[in-house]
């Protein structure tokens, strides 16, 4: 019988690196959303024509929401795995107060697993602010300091793709978090 408590443990782990579909939609669409402000910028700023230009703006939006929905789930999982071991001690049995007429551990259970819905919902909205604010810095650093006198379609495309590439490697690292 321990073997199989071990194993129900471990699979909680493992069940932890796997994504819902419902976080992959909300982090597919924010990332199409902020992959679409370099789109305004090229488009008000630099005058890159939408019509002519379609195709280069489409392909590279959707690369760059691609590997930015990858560093929101990095980033959920460092923001989640921290705040949940932060408050691991805070809900315990004997500082559980329960209404006579309630099971004590249904109880605990029940707002064990209300804590854990609310973290994981504040590690989704850090990671995207965290991953937003990095990708737009980065795009604003590549295209008006780096790549300024680089023709504008390949400023574009360096820029959207660079910023995008750092987002996700500094995603990927648990120092900084």
């Amino acid at each position: 019988m321990k073997p199989q408590v071990e194993e129900d443990e471990f699979s909680a782990f493992r069940n932890e690196n796997v994504v819902s579909v419902e976080q992959k939609i909300v982090y597919f669409i924010n990332g199409l959303f902020v992959s679409l402000i370099p789109v305004y910028l090229f488009h008000s700023i630099y005058s890159l024509t939408l019509e002519s230009y379609i195709i280069v703006y489409a392909s590279v939006t959707l690369f760059s929401a691609l590997v930015l929905s990858f560093a929101y789930n990095n980033i959920y999982r460092l923001k989640k795995l921290k705040l949940s071991t932060t408050r691991d001690h805070l809900l315990s049995a004997s500082k559980t107060k329960v209404q006579s007429g309630y099971d004590k551990k249904k109880v605990l259970a029940a707002k064990k697993e209300s804590q854990a819905l609310v973290t994981s919902h504040e590690a989704i909205a850090m990671s995207i602010m965290y991953n937003n604010a990095l990708f737009i810095v980065s795009t604003l650093v590549f295209s008006f300091v780096i790549f300024k006198s680089v023709p504008l379609v390949y400023n574009f495309i360096a820029s959207v793709a660079m910023a995008s590439g750092v987002t996700a490697f500094l995603s990927t690292g648990s120092k900084q978090h």
